[in-house]
């Protein structure tokens, strides 16, 4: 049920800012998945990398909270 899945998502109380591929792990969201219900739902936010640093340019960041909204409502993708 739901609130076995909220438990098994166990993250670093220090931990503040989650990438997407770490929520992507945490919550078997995948990417697509996960943008499309972030930007529908004004979830986490779009950090822009330098570029010289080899990251990409952009890169969507997520909140604790995001993460729990996201554990909530999106079910783990099965595809």
């Amino acid at each position: 049920g739901e609130i076995e899945r909220l438990l098994l998502v166990t993250v670093k109380s220090s931990q503040k800012i989650f990438t997407e591929a770490e929520v992507a792990s945490l919550t078997g969201i995948c990417a697509e998945h996960l943008h499309n219900f972030a930007r529908s739902r004004h979830l986490g936010f779009i950090a822009r990398a330098a570029e010289a640093a080899g990251a990409r340019a952009d890169q969507w960041l997520f909140t604790l909270s995001d993460l729990m909204v996201l554990v909530t409502l999106f079910p783990r993708c099965t595809h």
